[in-house]
């Protein structure tokens, strides 16, 4: 059995260091609190509002390039397909003039 000395070596073990909780919360805290004067900020706040709309921009005329990009490789993809087929087409004719002669 465990002595009492073993138990509580244990629950120390377990537990959460209290020093690391008052690190944790202090670091949270001062996030807030710098997200709050930044934002209460004027400049700041139209700063992020150009900054967000800046980006959205971006985002939008790089979809708009990848959609473009697409079409365009559907177009090659279906242009390859049919050259495929043409070819095949013109094989299958040949193998069957070619068996036909035998």
């Amino acid at each position: 059995m465990k002595d009492q000395t073993q138990i509580k070596q244990a629950d120390r073990k377990v537990g959460i260091n209290p020093v690391i909780v008052a690190v944790a919360g202090a670091v949270v805290g001062a996030g807030i609190a710098v997200a709050g004067v930044v934002l209460s900020d004027e400049k700041n706040r139209e700063k992020i509002k150009e900054t967000a709309g800046n980006l959205k921009k971006q985002a939008e005329d790089k979809k708009r390039e990848i959609e473009k990009r697409i079409l365009e490789d559907k177009k090659k993809v279906k242009m390859v397909v049919a050259s495929a087929k043409e070819s095949l087409d013109k094989t299958t004719k040949e193998v069957n003039k070619a068996v036909k002669s035998l």
